[in-house]
This record gives C-alpha cells, structure tokens and sequence, in this order.
C-alpha cells in the first residue's frame, strides 16, 4: 500500500492495462486550499442512518455529465432512478461540475462541489492532504464488496490503511499505430521488445513532411504535453518527484530526465519525425491521426474507439504496441492513471453514506452488467465497436463478477477491439505524480516547447529552472498528510 504517499521513489512496476485516459489539459492548483475546510463534517464515525432518520429525506448532489455528453446522460438518468426507487428519501439534485484542479480549492470553499465526484490519479495527495476526501472506512465497514476491489488501483488514495477513493478503472499509456503507414513506406512493424533506437527509426522513416504526415504526433501544447513526455521519463528510470523528510521536492531534472528530454530533441530536429506544427493538444493529436497524417502516437484503447466510430479507419489497420524500452532488455514502461470516486467530507454522515451507496450502487452486480449489454447492442445495431483490452479495472480479474464481464464481451466479437494478450503482458506502468501532477505536467510542456522551438537549447539547464521555479512556486505549499 501507498503509506502516506511517501513512497514516490519506490513506485512499484504493475502489469496491468489501460482503460481510458484521465490526465487532460486543466491547470493544476496550487496547493493553497484551507486543510481545515470540511472538518466539521468530516465523518469519523459509522454515517449509517440510525432508525429514526432512516426515512428522513436528504439531499444528494449527483455529479451529471454536461448537456452536450449524449452518450453519458441516459445512462445517469437510468441510474438516478433506479437508485431512487430504491432509497426514496434520497432527494437528487443534479450537478454538472466535473473536477479540475485550478477549480477545487474555490468549489470546497464554497461548499458547492457534488456529494461524490471522479477524481484523477494524480490527485491523490492534494485532496487527502487538504481534507477534501472523506475516509471511506465506516462506509466499507458496511459494504459487503469492501474486500473485492482490485488493490493495484487503491493504493493510489490508501493513507496509512485508509481509503479515500472508490477505484473505477486504470490505463497504462501504450503506442497506437497506423499500420497503413508503415507499410506505405515499407516500413516493418515494430516487435514486442522495441527500444528508443527502434522508435526512432520507425517515427523517421514513416515521416512524409511534404505530404504533411508525421512520424510521430506527441502533445506539446497544454499539460497533456509533460503528461506523454513522463513516459520516456519513466523509462529511462526516472521519477517526478521525491519526498524528503516533510517536503517533496522535484526530481525530474535528473540524469533520466535528461535522456528523455534529449530524446524528445533527437526526434524533433535530428529525425524530423513530429508535425511540422508541433503545438497540438489531446484532441489535436487524435484528429491527426484520424485523417492518416501520423504513424504513430501516445494512446490506449478508447483511442482506437474513436478512430472506428469517429474517424472510420479500419480497425484491421490500427495496432496498439506497448511502450518502447530505453534500452534491450528494459522494461516496457508507461505512465498508470486512473479514475477514482470521492465522498465530499464536507456533507453530513448521511449524505455521505448517501453517496457511497450511489457511486457503488452498480459495482459489483448484474446491473452493471447489464449495462454493459446495453453498451454494446447499440454499438451492434451502428455497426461500430467498443474498445476493451485485459485493463485494470476496479474489480479482481479473475473474479466472478469479472468472468462475468468477459465472458459478456465474447458475445460480440464484431464489436469489440480485444488487445493482444502478448501485448498487455509486456506493458508494465508507474503510477503518476501523488502531488501536483497536473501542474508537474503543465511545466514539462514548457521546456518541451523550449526544447521545439530552439535546436540549441540546454536540456538540463531547462530542467534544473523548471525544477527550481516548481518546487518553489508549487511543491513548496504541499501539505503532506501524516
């Protein structure tokens, strides 16, 4: 388990697969919330409703998808009244805010974020050290499938044996790539135990500048940018960021950030493999690669979703590879992210055990299966597909309810993308950043864009600024939890 999140530097290697990636582009906060904000509420002990107030109604506030998601909101609207048929004196108000860090710090001041809400990895250590998620241990003391979870992911929000987050699901960032490409330029596909040199010449060789393809279409505009390039960091061994006593402190200005920044130098000026514009953001890159103008990119198994249903490639076209190693031998290394569920300490004991009992209200049980069936016989009746691969999901693979699950995909082999079982055993992934990763990121991008623009830059002069600019501006006001 992750005690304290004072492990940074010794993140274990886990094997699993990505799901859906959970890092953006949003600004990272600061780190400067009141730790004191929801204390008063914070519940200490078991929330569950004793007789009396069993059936006095409460306010829930749902976290609901914005109106544009049409996907999402039938599925909520379902939910809702489900889970209202079965608690009635749950009164539901809906709530379309959905987390950033530069946002969380006003909505907890303001008492206006939703009774449980998604949270992405990297939030952890901010939102525990600030009080901002409620320690879920009297809500799993009462829930029969507290035993259940699959503990790859909960180490993520585990402080001294405690849970502050509901897992959902994880990814590991692994390589999408246009075979199609390849073979215009008879190039041959990469093998399994692909490295740094490999990758480079593979992106080099599948460049046509002229006809406006890239070899390689990395992120480099917004904080998506450092959140690609902490793959290279990790496999050249690095880390973001170390605790020291009672303060965390930078560490990607080390020799392995180096080599990985180099490497990012090496691809841009000396194999001018990356689009001649190279400022894209998340949805720049995939809209790239949709219109068959980049071989290769950062990415997982929603992205070959989207291509299917939105870009109409040939699914038969695309492979997802496992991440390059720095050298032979080496592990295949790629940044592990995940989707979690809060509970707002901020609401009183029975809201609280409210909200639980709504995030968990699926997990675990035929219903979700069934809507999973629903998923997919829609995606059967557009003739599209629905992207899994052996991911890490927030329930043991090899249980009951995960035989369940997969033996329901197999009904519909035309309509899911299943990756190669090789390939998944090759990924290997590092969790993010415990503290600030979104503003750990948003810094990476800005040496990276140095590193584009300028064929002399100093790498390491670069790194050691951003360092020193954010351990000092940022690092410096972590509170760590004890």
């Amino acid at each position: 388990m992750n005690k304290s999140f004072k492990r940074i530097g010794m993140l274990a290697l886990i094997s699993v697969m990505m799901l859906t990636a959970a890092c953006g582009g949003s600004k990272g906060s600061n780190g400067n919330g009141n730790g004191n904000q929801g204390k008063e509420t914070h519940a200490t002990a078991s929330p569950s409703p004793n007789t009396e107030k069993e059936n006095e109604e409460i306010t829930l506030t749902v976290q609901f998808p914005k109106s544009d998601n049409t996907v999402e909101i039938p599925v909520y609207e379902d939910k809702m009244k489900r889970f209202g048929e079965k608690y009635p004196h749950v009164k539901m108000v809906k709530n379309d805010w959905w987390y950033k860090s530069d946002e969380i710090g006003i909505k907890m001041a303001a008492h206006q974020a939703p009774s449980g809400f998604y949270v992405p990895a990297t939030e952890g250590g901010t939102l525990v050290g600030h009080e901002w998620a409620a320690d879920l241990t009297p809500f799993l003391a009462g829930y029969e499938f507290a035993d259940a979870f699959n503990e790859k992911l909960t180490s993520q929000f585990t402080v001294d044996g405690k849970l502050y987050a509901v897992p959902k699901n994880a990814y590991i960032s692994s390589i999408i790539i246009n075979k199609k490409l390849f073979e215009d330029k008879n190039v041959p596909l990469p093998s399994l135990d692909w490295t740094w040199d490999e990758f480079y010449e593979a992106a080099k060789a599948t460049a046509d500048p002229a006809k406006g393809i890239a070899g390689f279409a990395i992120m480099a505009k917004g904080n998506e940018g450092g959140w690609n390039w902490t793959n290279f960091l990790y496999q050249a061994g690095g880390v973001s960021q170390e605790v020291q006593g009672d303060k965390v402190v930078s560490a990607f200005n080390s020799e392995a950030g180096v080599k990985a920044m180099e490497f990012m130098k090496k691809l841009r000026w000396e194999g001018n493999a990356l689009p001649q514009n190279w400022a894209l953001n998340y949805g720049d890159v995939y809209n790239l690669f949709k219109q068959g103008r980049a071989a290769i990119v950062l990415g997982e198994s929603g992205q070959i979703e989207d291509a299917v249903n939105n870009g109409g490639m040939n699914k038969d076209d695309l492979l997802i590879m496992p991440m390059p190693s720095m050298e032979k031998g080496g592990a295949h290394v790629g940044v592990l992210g995940g989707n979690y569920m809060i509970v707002n300490p901020q609401e009183t004991p029975e809201v609280q055990q409210a909200a639980f009992d709504f995030i968990t209200f699926d997990m675990f049980k035929d219903s979700e299966i069934d809507v999973l069936r629903t998923v997919l016989e829609d995606r059967k009746a557009k003739n599209q597909i629905k992207a899994y691969g052996s991911a890490a999901y927030y329930y043991k693979a090899d249980s009951d309810f995960g035989k369940k699950f997969e033996a329901l995909l197999d009904e519909y082999p035309d309509n899911v993308y299943k990756l190669d079982p090789k390939v998944i055993e090759a990924m290997v992934g590092v969790p993010e950043p415990a503290y600030n990763g979104q503003e750990f990121y948003g810094a990476i991008t800005n040496v990276m864009q140095e590193v584009f623009t300028n064929e002399k830059a100093d790498v390491k002069a670069l790194l050691d600024e951003a360092a020193k600019n954010f351990d000092s501006e940022v690092l410096s006001k972590v509170t760590i939890q004890k």
